[in-house]
Protein backbone atom coordinates (compact mmCIF):
# COMPACT_ATOMS: atom_id res chain seq x y z
CA UNK A 1 0.00 0.00 0.00
CA UNK A 2 1.59 3.28 -1.06
CA UNK A 3 0.27 4.72 3.04
CA UNK A 4 1.90 2.04 4.36
CA UNK A 5 5.48 2.35 2.34
CA UNK A 6 5.68 5.96 2.85
CA UNK A 7 5.36 5.40 6.96
CA UNK A 8 8.16 2.91 6.73
CA UNK A 9 10.15 4.94 4.87
CA UNK A 10 9.89 8.18 7.06
CA UNK A 11 10.27 6.18 9.63
CA UNK A 12 13.66 4.67 8.54
CA UNK A 13 14.79 8.55 7.55
CA UNK A 14 13.79 9.63 10.99
CA UNK A 15 15.67 7.03 12.75
CA UNK A 16 18.96 8.06 10.49
CA UNK A 17 18.36 11.32 11.74
CA UNK A 18 18.46 9.82 15.37
CA UNK A 19 21.44 8.26 15.28
CA UNK A 20 23.03 11.03 13.14
CA UNK A 21 22.03 13.64 16.12
CA UNK A 22 22.91 10.88 18.66
CA UNK A 23 26.20 10.70 17.48
CA UNK A 24 26.89 14.64 17.16
CA UNK A 25 25.94 14.96 20.78
CA UNK A 26 28.44 12.25 22.10
CA UNK A 27 31.23 13.91 19.65
CA UNK A 28 30.49 16.89 21.34
CA UNK A 29 30.45 15.55 24.88
CA UNK A 30 33.94 13.87 24.17
CA UNK A 31 35.06 17.12 23.15
CA UNK A 32 34.53 18.55 26.36
CA UNK A 33 35.80 16.01 28.40
CA UNK A 34 38.81 16.52 26.47
CA UNK A 35 39.33 19.81 27.23
CA UNK A 36 37.78 19.72 30.61
CA UNK A 37 40.74 17.31 31.13
CA UNK A 38 43.25 19.72 29.60
CA UNK A 39 42.06 22.61 31.90
CA UNK A 40 42.70 20.05 34.45
CA UNK A 41 46.19 20.12 34.06
CA UNK A 42 48.53 21.12 36.69
CA UNK A 43 51.07 23.29 34.83
CA UNK A 44 53.95 24.27 36.69
CA UNK A 45 54.76 27.96 37.98
CA UNK A 46 57.98 29.46 37.49
CA UNK A 47 59.87 29.55 40.23
CA UNK A 48 60.88 33.36 40.93
CA UNK A 49 63.94 32.52 42.95
CA UNK A 50 65.67 31.22 39.30
CA UNK A 51 66.30 32.62 36.29
CA UNK A 52 67.34 32.41 32.55
CA UNK A 53 70.20 34.89 32.92
CA UNK A 54 72.64 34.38 35.22
CA UNK A 55 73.86 37.31 37.31
CA UNK A 56 77.16 38.31 38.89
CA UNK A 57 77.18 39.07 42.20
CA UNK A 58 78.35 42.62 42.90
CA UNK A 59 81.19 43.61 44.64
CA UNK A 60 81.44 46.96 46.13
CA UNK A 61 85.04 48.62 45.96
CA UNK A 62 86.30 50.08 48.54
CA UNK A 63 86.45 53.60 49.13
CA UNK A 64 86.94 57.02 51.69
CA UNK A 65 84.54 59.08 52.39
CA UNK A 66 83.50 62.46 54.68
CA UNK A 67 82.41 65.53 54.78
CA UNK A 68 84.16 69.04 53.51
CA UNK A 69 84.06 71.98 55.69
CA UNK A 70 85.25 75.53 55.36
CA UNK A 71 86.31 76.78 58.97
CA UNK A 72 85.21 80.57 58.11
CA UNK A 73 81.91 81.30 56.21
CA UNK A 74 82.30 82.51 52.67
CA UNK A 75 80.36 81.98 49.30
CA UNK A 76 82.19 80.21 46.64
CA UNK A 77 82.21 81.48 43.08
CA UNK A 78 80.44 79.08 40.64
CA UNK A 79 83.82 77.74 39.32
CA UNK A 80 85.31 76.92 41.99
CA UNK A 81 86.68 73.65 41.91
CA UNK A 82 87.20 71.26 44.58
CA UNK A 83 89.89 68.75 44.47
CA UNK A 84 90.27 65.69 47.16
CA UNK A 85 93.17 63.35 47.02
CA UNK A 86 94.44 60.30 48.53
CA UNK A 87 98.18 59.78 48.07
CA UNK A 88 100.81 57.39 49.54
CA UNK A 89 103.49 59.21 51.32
CA UNK A 90 105.76 56.35 52.00
CA UNK A 91 108.64 57.21 50.27
CA UNK A 92 109.97 60.31 52.02
CA UNK A 93 112.67 61.36 49.72
CA UNK A 94 109.86 61.12 46.48
CA UNK A 95 106.75 62.47 45.44
CA UNK A 96 103.87 61.43 46.86
CA UNK A 97 101.95 58.82 44.49
CA UNK A 98 98.57 59.70 43.74
CA UNK A 99 96.42 56.59 45.06
CA UNK A 100 92.86 58.56 43.49
CA UNK A 101 91.89 61.78 42.99
CA UNK A 102 88.25 63.23 42.82
CA UNK A 103 87.62 66.50 40.81
CA UNK A 104 84.69 68.24 40.69
CA UNK A 105 83.17 71.98 40.08
CA UNK A 106 80.95 73.24 42.47
CA UNK A 107 78.48 74.86 40.10
CA UNK A 108 77.21 77.30 43.14
CA UNK A 109 76.84 75.15 45.85
CA UNK A 110 78.32 75.65 49.03
CA UNK A 111 80.21 74.13 51.64
CA UNK A 112 79.80 71.27 53.33
CA UNK A 113 80.89 68.94 50.33
CA UNK A 114 80.45 65.28 50.66
CA UNK A 115 82.59 63.01 49.21
CA UNK A 116 83.14 59.52 48.43
CA UNK A 117 86.63 58.66 47.00
CA UNK A 118 87.33 54.53 45.27
CA UNK A 119 90.29 53.12 45.53
CA UNK A 120 92.36 50.32 44.67
CA UNK A 121 93.42 48.09 47.70
CA UNK A 122 95.74 46.45 45.72
CA UNK A 123 97.33 50.10 44.92
CA UNK A 124 97.76 49.98 48.79
CA UNK A 125 100.55 47.89 50.96
CA UNK A 126 100.18 47.25 54.42
CA UNK A 127 102.63 49.60 55.68
CA UNK A 128 101.98 52.38 53.18
CA UNK A 129 101.43 56.18 54.90
CA UNK A 130 98.07 56.80 53.01
CA UNK A 131 97.22 60.55 53.55
CA UNK A 132 93.70 62.00 52.47
CA UNK A 133 93.57 65.91 51.51
CA UNK A 134 91.47 68.75 49.73
CA UNK A 135 92.24 71.91 48.11
CA UNK A 136 89.83 74.53 46.26
CA UNK A 137 90.91 76.41 43.38
CA UNK A 138 89.00 79.13 42.13
CA UNK A 139 90.47 80.38 38.15
CA UNK A 140 93.45 77.45 38.87
CA UNK A 141 94.20 79.69 42.08
CA UNK A 142 94.73 78.04 45.17
CA UNK A 143 92.65 79.31 47.74
CA UNK A 144 91.37 76.79 50.56
CA UNK A 145 93.46 73.39 51.74
CA UNK A 146 93.24 71.40 54.38
CA UNK A 147 94.45 72.40 57.73
CA UNK A 148 96.31 69.45 57.89
CA UNK A 149 96.59 66.32 56.07
CA UNK A 150 94.49 62.95 57.18
CA UNK A 151 95.66 59.90 57.81
CA UNK A 152 93.65 57.23 55.92
CA UNK A 153 92.83 54.01 55.39
CA UNK A 154 95.91 51.64 57.30
CA UNK A 155 95.77 54.34 60.17
CA UNK A 156 93.23 56.51 59.88
CA UNK A 157 90.31 54.26 58.10
CA UNK A 158 87.88 55.22 55.78
CA UNK A 159 85.32 58.06 57.53
CA UNK A 160 87.29 60.94 57.71
CA UNK A 161 85.98 64.75 57.86
CA UNK A 162 88.26 67.70 56.03
CA UNK A 163 88.09 71.08 57.25
CA UNK A 164 89.36 73.84 54.83
CA UNK A 165 91.44 77.27 55.70
CA UNK A 166 92.06 79.87 53.58
CA UNK A 167 95.58 80.01 51.97
CA UNK A 168 97.58 82.30 53.20
CA UNK A 169 97.78 85.95 51.16
CA UNK A 170 95.31 84.89 48.77
CA UNK A 171 91.71 86.31 48.43
CA UNK A 172 88.79 84.73 47.06
CA UNK A 173 87.96 86.07 43.51
CA UNK A 174 84.49 87.06 42.99
CA UNK A 175 83.25 86.56 39.49
CA UNK A 176 82.12 89.73 38.32
CA UNK A 177 80.03 90.31 35.17
CA UNK A 178 78.14 86.89 35.51
CA UNK A 179 80.07 85.38 32.47
CA UNK A 180 80.47 81.80 31.30
CA UNK A 181 82.60 79.29 32.16
CA UNK A 182 84.59 78.56 29.91
CA UNK A 183 87.57 76.23 31.23
CA UNK A 184 85.95 73.34 33.05
CA UNK A 185 88.24 70.37 34.52
CA UNK A 186 88.95 67.68 32.14
CA UNK A 187 88.99 65.77 35.28
CA UNK A 188 86.10 63.09 35.87
CA UNK A 189 84.30 62.56 39.41
CA UNK A 190 85.49 58.93 39.58
CA UNK A 191 88.91 59.54 37.40
CA UNK A 192 92.13 58.76 39.16
CA UNK A 193 94.42 61.71 38.09
CA UNK A 194 96.70 64.13 39.74
CA UNK A 195 95.86 67.43 39.20
CA UNK A 196 98.76 69.82 38.83
CA UNK A 197 97.35 72.49 40.05
CA UNK A 198 96.88 70.54 43.60
CA UNK A 199 99.84 68.42 44.78
CA UNK A 200 100.11 65.74 46.97
CA UNK A 201 101.15 66.05 50.16
CA UNK A 202 104.04 64.55 51.46
CA UNK A 203 104.21 65.13 55.30
CA UNK A 204 101.31 65.03 58.11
Amino acid sequence: MPGAYWWNENKENAMKLVHMLSGLAVAVALAGCAQDKSADIAVPAPNPNTSGVATKPVIKQPNVSGTVWIRQKVALPSDAVLTVTLSDATQANAPSKVLAQKVVRTEGKQAPFSFVLPFNPSDIQPNARVLLSAAITVKDKLVFITDRVQPAVNEGGTKIDLTLVPVQQTAVPVQSGGGAVTSVPSTSPTQVTPSSAVPAPTTY
